[in-house]
């Protein structure tokens, strides 16, 4: 299943030592300053590319950053005025039964509610690429956000954003765990078909 092959990824990606660190030291800095830093989704990125660079070849037959799909103008869409999208990762998975890419969204926010609603205003933005002109697989977004307490929870979080923004996640391909010694968690989930 494809969430649980992102899910691997990720966990393995946030799991070195040196990313670990480098998150902490950066949550640490916005509790020293008193401002708060969340725009390093781009580092983010290029970490988890340079990760990516660095597997052995037996999962991945395949990846690349910042790809440029088309989007079809036919489907329901709170955007209606852009043609193309660029998707932060696109992955090929080795020896499945169906080929195509997975494609992946990163976004860091400074609160739970707001990270989740712009993983499900990109995971609308995903589902109108034009199948006739790709390969797409499944899509999944990833935030980056604070961690749970008892009245922030990401499922709850997106349970209320779905019906503002008209979309709908799949709650069965929802997953949140916890970066330990950071302060942080991450969330991954796609929506479900319209």
């Amino acid at each position: 299943m494809d969430l649980e092959f992102v899910r691997t990824l990720i966990g393995e990606f946030i799991s070195c030592d040196e990313i670990k660190r480098k998150l902490s030291l950066i949550e640490g800095l916005n509790l020293k300053s008193g401002k708060k830093t969340h725009d390093y989704e781009k580092w983010l990125q290029i970490e988890f590319a340079m990760f990516l660079d660095s597997l052995d070849c037996d999962r991945v037959s395949g990846w690349g950053r910042e790809k440029r799909y088309v989007l079809d103008g036919r489907r329901k869409s709170r955007i209606s005025s852009k043609n193309t999208t660029t998707v932060d990762f696109w992955i090929k998975r080795k020896y499945q039964k169906y080929s195509g890419e997975i494609l992946i969204e990163f976004k860091r926010a400074r609160s739970i509610n707001g990270c989740v609603k712009q993983m499900i205003k990109d995971g609308a933005l995903l589902r109108k690429i034009k199948a006739s002109e790709s390969d797409v697989r499944t899509f999944w977004m990833v935030g980056f956000h604070p961690n749970e307490n008892d009245s922030h929870k990401a499922f709850e979080k997106a349970f209320t954003q779905e019906e503002k923004l008209n979309e709908w996640v799949n709650y069965r391909k929802f997953k949140t765990e916890e970066i330990a010694g950071t302060g942080l968690s991450f969330s991954i989930f796609t929506l479900d078909e319209t």
